[in-house]
């Protein structure tokens, strides 16, 4: 079992192979060879290499179709000693051969795809998964050593068609002088970040979580939040560490400190970026005459509507040098059909992955010594099990088993062809042995966590079946309601054997479930019925509550369902459209859609209109293909696309009426949450020729990224950064979520996730900020009643009890000028930052406050001074944490007054939990005059002060939102 954050020390000597010597000069110990991932080796190859062994490995599942984001198309070995060591996308493995025999000597398994090759320090191979942990094992028996999750939030989401983390393992790990450079997460509205870890013990060195909301350039000279999507393999450049940011350009940081030197969002036009880069060896150097990147044409290449881009330089990627030979992968290798993906030279020898997941051995042999071969390893599969569920089972879509005691059961979901079954157990050693068993149909996939606990995504599996008793000893309203709101709308089916506990539990009152934005949806006690052998079920028949079917027509869709904030549901490239297809229907959990062929050739003169293809159906909740059998009743009516006639260029409500240069967005009238009085609706929009729609409750729009304003909150303008919106407005409310199909074909620009994605409503302490827009500070003089400061924030917050948050200083986009004076002056001093999911709470899965405002804050100041304000009686809530992760109880303690009086005396942040970063408040009643000034002023005793926000409203207010810290 793996310890967190520790060494096994002890007799780690003891335990190597005889045969394994740790990391040497000839050996690779990494992708390409070293940190700047040259792939330029000193070892000294056979003039004419034989084939000594070959091994099938099981097929690679890469994540994209996309070559720009195909980091993981196929297996990248390291060589490390005689151990040639293979990760495994499709296995969710890491496994080690004997190199001289092709004989297997260990395997480790995660709880998701590991995509990128691992880094061998010494005696240790390390590798991260898209499970969200770091591993660490012994190179020689694979052993643990450490683990470490990167992101402190076991929450988890459909990505690329696997449950997996919300922050994988994707910045590829790169290794230097006993430290470990790697990075996680995808998506910068959910936060990214870049860490440094010491390889030994596994122990933060550095974290940068500073990267996810930039607000800068996009193409078009568009202005919106953008952020690191850190995709790829990491890379070392002198003192830079260099991060890819998928298929935008990347990053650089300082090595040392981990503060960010250099980022680029995909401002540069038609320019496609990709998850390939290097730096090129001393000979390669020379022969190139420059340093920097070098980037790949082969991979950073697409076409756009008017012609193939590329950028790079050709086969970068697919050359490795020797001592004695430079290897292109495309002159292929004797003894290998079809083509090599990659190639490492170690321990003498030259190792060739193929593309359909081949690996093959060359080097020294005797004439005679025939070639060993190792066919694909399938245990023998056990016999189907007998008929043990009471219903007939779903043949498509997602089936979830809460526990693995009953094998019998998971044979006969995993019997299905179609049907993507998990399997999740607490029992680490029982998961292993199913890994390790044959299967009769799709090899279901595993996750070790507690059955009765786990947290799943809402509306993901067509069936979750509990199993027999994994509810003993828990609440069974959490664990049902955790199980329910994992249901697929229209049919999901939670099925189970303990009726007796569950419903005397719901014989006195109600048991009102509660969908994942907080809205009733039913009485489990006429939801539950009886079915054979003692069987119940829980059958979700309709839609979530609120929700919405969205037809066409620009009409509205007021899905009450999806309410700011909302983080990602589900994410993957399976389904593409061209930038200016029509726009989808959304009807009952389908999404129908019609992509363009913009890709035929005879409409390639003159105006650029296209065909449409065939209809597509898929699932609004995972992204899904339907299959030919599914949607019937939908199929009969909307299967009628005209594929012969030319369509029109754009589609385009009344209301916008210039095609590329739609008008600014008004969508009636606001409460404005500043002055408490009405105003027109306006809000930032930036560069998009998707003017925008106005779906009743929400109006989505193209700024610069894809984007939204929620009218129920009053949100300001929130960036869906990473992605591509279309041409045609692709952002609709329907269903249940906020659904952004990929609408990105026909255009190169380096947006860095070319995907599509479902957004789903999240609890407010999650993190999402908004440019609110531009307001005059003279236009709020003496009327400001309700307003928040959220010092050192990346961009504005509007809360749904009625108080908006400005970022101070203002870094975030167009935000309200307000009065905000401070001594020292702002400029003067430091803000600091980082993400709330990293600042410290009792209670990390409730709905605390807003941590956001805690994990952000001035240092140093004496005094805050706001202006502006209507006369009257008021609260404050003043914000605190201690951000020095090193503080102790000397670190700092100051007096607080408010105006003239005083207020708290000698309060020192960290006291309260005698630990960094944990946050508080303090709530003073104060007077505000005619002057129209608020001041807090900060003594300090002993070192600098902190302050992280400031909120007034007035005493009139009903007010219970309070922080439960």
């Amino acid at each position: 079992m793996f310890r967190s954050r520790t060494v096994l020390l002890g007799a780690l000597s003891l335990a190597f192979d005889a045969a394994f010597s740790p990391v040497r000069a000839a050996d690779w110990p990494m992708w390409r060879h070293d940190p700047g991932r040259t792939a330029d080796t000193s070892e000294i190859l056979p003039e004419k290499p034989a084939l000594l062994w070959s091994r099938e490995l099981p097929a690679p599942a890469p994540a994209y179709r996309d070559t720009r984001l195909r980091f993981d198309a196929a297996p990248e070995p390291i060589v490390v000693g005689n151990r040639i060591v293979v990760p495994s996308n499709s296995e969710d493995s890491v496994t080690a051969y004997n190199t001289a025999t092709g004989e297997e000597l260990w395997k480790v398994y995660t709880d998701g795809p590991v995509r990128f090759a691992p880094v061998a320090d010494r005696d240790r191979v390390i590798f991260g998964s898209d499970d969200g942990f770091l591993y660490c094992v012994l190179a020689s028996d694979g052993s643990p050593i450490w683990k470490i999750r990167a992101v402190p939030s076991e929450r988890r989401v459909l990505g690329n068609g696997r449950l997996i983390s919300v922050w994988p393992i994707r910045g590829g790990p790169v290794l230097r002088e006993g430290r470990v450079y790697f990075a996680a997460g995808v998506w910068p509205l959910e936060g990214t970040f870049v860490f440094c870890v010491d390889a030994a013990t596994g122990g933060t060195i550095w974290r940068n979580d500073r990267v996810s909301y930039l607000y800068g350039i996009h193409p078009h000279n568009a202005e919106s939040f953008g952020g690191l999507a850190p995709q790829g393999y990491l890379l070392i450049d002198g003192e830079d560490l260099v991060v890819p940011s998928s298929q935008a350009y990347p990053a650089r940081f300082d090595l040392k400190t981990g503060e960010l030197k250099e980022f680029q969002l995909p401002a540069p036009g038609r320019k496609p970026g990709g998850w390939f880069a290097s730096t090129p060896a001393a000979r390669e150097e020379q022969k190139l005459k420059r340093r920097g990147l070098l980037f790949d044409s082969g991979v950073n290449t697409k076409p756009h509507e008017d012609k193939p881009w590329a950028e790079g330089l050709p086969e970068i990627r697919s050359t490795i040098r020797t001592a004695n030979r430079d290897l292109k992968f495309a002159d292929g290798l004797d003894g290998i059909d079809g083509a090599i993906h990659t190639m490492v030279a170690g321990d003498g020898r030259l190792f060739a992955v193929t593309t359909a997941g081949g690996l093959f051995a060359f080097g020294e042999k005797a004439d005679d010594q025939p070639a060993r071969s190792y066919p694909l390893e399938t245990p023998e599969p056990g016999k189907a099990a007998a008929k043990e569920l009471p219903i007939p089972l779903p043949q498509h879509g997602v089936a979830i088993l809460l526990g693995l005691k009953n094998e019998a059961r998971l044979r006969e979901l995993a019997a299905v062809p179609d049907l993507h079954v998990i399997g999740i157990d607490s029992d680490a050693n029982r998961v292993r042995s199913l890994r390790q068993q044959g299967w009769v149909g799709r090899r279901p996939h595993f996750i070790v966590d507690d059955p009765a606990n786990v947290d799943l995504p809402p509306y993901l599996a067509e069936l979750i079946v509990g199993e027999d008793g994994f509810l003993e000893g828990f609440d069974n309203k959490d664990c049902i309601r955790n199980a329910h709101t994992s249901l697929r709308p229209f049919g999901g089916m939670f099925l189970f054997k303990e009726p007796d506990r569950l419903l005397a539990f719901n014989a006195s009152a109600s048991l009102h479930w509660m969908s994942y934005s907080g809205d009733y949806s039913g009485d489990i006690a006429t939801a539950v019925r009886q079915l054979a052998d003692n069987w119940y079920a829980f059958v979700l028949n309709g839609p979530p509550i609120g929700s919405t079917n969205y037809q066409g027509g620009w009409a509205f869709s007021e899905d009450k369902a999806v309410r700011a904030p909302r983080g990602v549901l589900w994410y993957g490239d399976s389904i593409v459209h061209f930038k200016r297809s029509p726009q989808p229907k959304f009807i009952d959990g389908v999404m129908i859609s019609n992509p363009k062929d913009w890709t035929d050739a005879s409409t390639r003169e003159g105006k650029v209109d296209y065909r449409l293809l065939e209809t597509v159906f898929s699932d609004v909740y995972t992204g899904r293909m339907l299959a030919t059998d599914e949607a019937p009743m939908l199929r009969r009516g909307f299967s009628n696309a005209d594929t012969e006639t030319i369509q029109p260029a754009q589609y385009r409500p009344p209301r916008q009426k210039d095609d590329w240069k739609p008008e600014a967005p008004i969508s009636g009238d606001r409460l404005n949450p500043m002055t408490l009085e009405f105003e027109p609706r306006v809000f930032p929009k930036s560069y998009g020729c998707d003017g925008g729609v106005d779906y009743g409750l929400l109006y989505s729009m193209r700024s610069g990224t894809p984007a939204f304003y929620d009218k129920t909150l009053e949100s300001g303008t929130i960036n869906i950064s990473g992605p591509r919106s279309g041409c045609t407005n692709s952002v609709i409310p329907a269903n249940g979520v906020l659904n952004l199909p990929y609408f990105y074909e026909g255009c190169t620009c380096s947006y860095p996730l070319p995907m599509a994605l479902a957004l789903v409503s999240m609890p407010e302490r999650f993190e999402q900020w908004a440019a609110w827009g531009p307001v005059e500070a003279a236009a709020l003089d003496g009327k400001i009643q309700r307003i928040g400061l959220n010092f050192g924030a990346p961009g504005d917050r509007m809360t749904r009890d009625g108080t908006l948050w400005l970022n101070i200083p203002n870094g975030g986009g167009p935000s309200p000028e307000v009065r905000v004076t401070t001594e020292p002056p702002l400029d003067d001093l430091k803000t600091f930052y980082w993400h709330s999911l990293f600042t410290k709470t009792r209670h990390p899965d409730k709905n605390e406050g807003w941590l956001w405002v805690a994990n952000s804050g001035l240092i140093g100041a004496r005094a805050v001074t706001l202006g502006g304000i209507k006369p009257g009686e008021y609260f404050v809530r003043l914000f605190f944490t201690e951000p020095d992760e090193d503080a102790d109880m000397t670190t700092r303690r100051f007096d607080v007054r408010i105006g003239e009086q005083f207020y708290h005396d000698g309060l020192n942040p960290f006291s309260r939990n005698r630990e960094a970063r944990w946050p508080l408040y303090l709530m003073p009643e104060v007077v505000i005059g005619d002057d129209g000034i608020l001041k807090v002023t900060l003594d300090p005793e002993n070192g600098d002060t902190v302050l992280c926000g400031v909120e007034i409203f007035p005493k009139r207010f009903e007010y219970s939102n309070h922080p439960n810290w």
